[in-house]
């Protein structure tokens, strides 16, 4: 390469300028962020956006920033080029979709979470209050298998029911029989 400006770049030429089929010059807008080495990028970016408008649009951006913009540039008419109609926006839509998507599976997972830390607190409460009714058995020095072969529960602060509390067998002198007249819904056609 030559020091001056205005000079040719003498080594090998920058992906845009050889694809361009022109010099390379020192002051090349594109040598800085289109590599030799990766022509294919500069040339999705020409495809797309074309050099001219490239050029502009790196030339309107700070210097620090110019490598970021190449960057996005390339990502843009890569998408572009997938996505014809959509582009980045078509990729854009489908992350947050899936974002959407998590964030849901998430929500009804820490559902799924909070269900069993209350069923387990209610089993955690049921063996507290279960224990501390067998304490207060052992302390009173009172017998409760005698309660369990009658069918009546030996916890005092069980909430839970036998089945002879649920379940009731009526007499046969209690069971009535509705009425039913006998009816036929089958005319014979006169």
């Amino acid at each position: 390469m030559v020091g001056n400006q205005g000079q040719v770049n003498s080594s090998t030429p920058c992906a845009a300028c050889k694809l361009l089929r022109r010099r390379c010059a020192q002051e090349c807008p594109f040598s800085p962020y289109f590599s030799p080495h990766e022509p294919q990028k500069f040339a999705c970016v020409h495809k797309i956006f074309g050099a001219s408008n490239v050029s502009k649009m790196l030339m309107e951006v700070p210097e620090s920033q110019r490598a970021d913009a190449a960057s996005s540039l390339v990502y843009e008419a890569n998408a572009r080029i997938r996505d014809p109609v959509y582009g980045c926006m078509g990729a854009i839509s489908a992350l947050q979709q899936q974002a959407q998507s998590l964030q849901a599976e998430l929500n009804a997972v820490r559902q799924e979470i909070m269900r069993y830390r209350r069923h387990d607190n209610v089993v955690a409460d049921a063996a507290t209050a279960d224990a501390t009714a067998a304490m207060m058995v052992q302390t009173s020095g009172y017998q409760g298998h005698n309660l369990h072969d009658r069918g009546v529960a030996s916890n005092p602060l069980s909430t839970q029911t036998t089945p002879s509390e649920v379940y009731t067998v009526p007499s046969p002198n209690s069971v009535t029989t509705p009425d039913l007249k006998e009816r036929s819904y089958w005319s014979p056609l006169n």
